[in-house]
């Protein structure tokens, strides 16, 4: 088990392999809570790491693992999250649904973490699709 520093280095160099630099405004390596800034916080607490996000002065969610992969999991959620809508914003073709290049850079990244992050983005978009098909015009 990780510790929160331990863990942040661990995520940051993951990610500066794979992204280079990117901007971590709103991931915090700290304890959040109630009243804290909007963003994810990721630490390691009684043996377990938490990954929090708060949004609007309250708690929205606390994931609980034992799992770094899992924790590295939401980190690249939040710190590609403006990679990749920038790449859809500029790469989005007339007539076609906005999802189409915003999914394809999406699981362009994932698989840069690996097999396991690469499937589980492309079933991540399968249900997304299943509940709400492409919408081209």
């Amino acid at each position: 088990m990780l510790t929160t520093e331990e863990l942040r280095n661990y995520v940051y160099g993951e990610i500066r392999m794979r992204l280079g630099e990117v901007t971590c405004g709103s991931l915090f390596f700290c304890e959040g809570t109630d009243n804290s800034a909007e963003g994810t916080y990721i630490f390691n607490k009684n043996g377990e790491y938490h990954i929090i996000f708060t949004e609007k002065g309250k708690i929205r969610s606390d994931i609980v693992t034992d799992e770094k992969r899992e924790v590295l999991w939401n980190a690249v959620q939040v710190l590609s999250a403006n990679i990749i809508m920038n790449f859809a914003i500029c790469n989005r073709e007339k007539g076609k649904d906005f999802r189409r290049a915003l999914f394809s850079r999406e699981k362009e990244i994932f698989s840069l973490f690996g097999n396991d992050f690469e499937k589980r983005k492309i079933l991540e978009i399968e249900e997304t699709l299943k509940r709400n098909p492409y919408n081209d015009i």
